[in-house]
């Protein structure tokens, strides 16, 4: 791992003297990282994006104007290395409060060496999960379901804010790369899920063919728009082609291509930085149910990634009895429920909660998970943001809210 050492020193300071009570602090680095020490003064003219991360060593104190000179052109969020000799830490408080007066994010990096050394690998790896969704490309077939008149996104401030490209794709081009998938193929991506699955219920060997045909024209568009992440207006499916989307959806969240329902742009780019920041394929659904004396909330849909599934029943789409939709059974466990929201998705939410049962209910979508979250009652009753939510199996709210914290 690359490292790039920005180091700051009062003048009046001997920096040899320094750099010998320090030797510990450097051999440290040096044992984890391919550390490249750089100068203050150098900055302006430093290229920083070959480097994994950029921390910037506050070796004394005095240096805080030398700091301020070179803010600019420091890569951003800023991490200062504090030490506990030489007024290190008194300095780094300083530059800490001008950096936040510059409505920049900063983190000072204080303590003992192995705890330094886990952070930086931390905070390398939240770099990278930055870069990917600043290089993510997200195609919205369609246009979000006329329905969601509360998660509606201005693509110009979501850009300026992650660096995301979103991208509009027209139904029509949709249609036409359907009529030209090959029947073999999705005959035998059928036959493949009757076996996987634990049992058929409404629906048709046929049905399954249909349904497959949307996973391969999908994947064309996929590879025609360089796309990472997709969300689909697939209620027009349904009136058009007489099946619906929800298999190839869970298809291809089973291969980390990330895919949303009903033109939702707020919960699949939710379900994008969940996948890179976690590993973990989420799980989009809607709040169904509140029982607000007990916080137990009922979230459901008809589609589900079966790699998360302990097994999978294919059953009809709830809302028109077509087509092919999926009940999940999940294990139960601990869960994390996270949505990102607002014109420029800047806004979020964040708890965690656990799941405590798999229901079955004739009236709701398919996969239903009864989860208990502290709180969520009262969240969900007056501040939700909008409808779709996205559930994470495991324990990630801290990592959220410290990686949205420096954003």
């Amino acid at each position: 791992m690359k490292i790039a050492l920005v180091s700051f020193l009062a003048d009046i300071n001997d920096q040899q003297l320094i750099d010998e009570g320090l030797a510990d602090k450097y051999q440290s680095l040096n044992k984890d990282f391919k550390i490249t020490e750089i100068d203050a003064d150098e900055v302006p003219y430093h290229d920083f994006s070959e480097y994994d991360l950029t921390l910037n060593f506050i070796k004394s104190g005095g240096c805080e104007n030398k700091f301020a000179e070179v803010f600019d052109y420091l890569s951003k969020p800023i991490y200062l290395y504090a030490v506990e000799l030489y007024n290190s830490l008194p300095a780094a408080l300083e530059i800490l409060s001008f950096i936040k007066s510059e409505d920049e994010s900063a983190k000072i990096l204080h303590g003992e060496m192995d705890q330094i050394n886990a952070e930086i690998k931390k905070l390398a790896e939240y770099k990278k999960v930055r870069e990917s969704i600043t290089e993510a490309r997200v195609g919205i077939i369609g246009r979000p379901s006329d329905w969601l008149i509360g998660s509606k996104v201005d693509y110009e401030h979501a850009g300026h804010h992650w660096g995301t490209q979103f991208i509009d794709i027209e139904m029509e081009e949709f249609y036409k790369i359907y009529d030209k998938v090959d029947d073999k193929k999705a005959e035998k991506r059928a036959v493949e899920l009757e076996d996987a699955a634990e049992k058929m219920v409404e629906n048709s060997h046929q049905d399954l063919v249909e349904a497959a045909k949307i996973y391969y024209a999908l994947k064309e568009i996929i590879g025609r728009y360089n796309l990472n992440a997709l969300t689909l207006r697939c209620f027009d499916i349904v009136a058009e082609l007489n099946t619906t989307g929800c298999l190839a959806l869970a298809l291809l969240n089973n291969e980390g291509i990330i895919a949303g329902c009903e033109g939702d742009i707020p919960a699949v780019f939710t379900m994008y930085l969940t996948y890179k920041l976690t590993g973990e394929i989420p799980f989009m659904a809607n709040p169904a149910a509140v029982d607000s004396k007990k916080d137990d909330i009922i979230f459901a849909h008809c589609t589900i990634a079966t790699a998360i599934t302990d097994k999978f029943i294919l059953r009809s789409h709830f809302e028109t009895g077509i087509g092919v939709g999926i009940q999940g059974i999940v294990d139960e466990g601990t869960v994390t429920v996270f949505k990102i929201a607002g014109a420029g998705l800047e806004q979020y939410f964040a708890a965690e909660g656990r799941i405590i049962g798999n229901l079955d209910n004739s009236t709701a979508c398919r996969t239903q998970l009864k989860v208990n979250l502290p709180g969520g009652s009262d969240y969900f009753l007056n501040d939700a943001a909008a409808n779709h939510h996205i559930l994470i199996s495991g324990s990630h709210t801290d990592k959220i809210n410290e990686f949205l914290g420096m954003e």
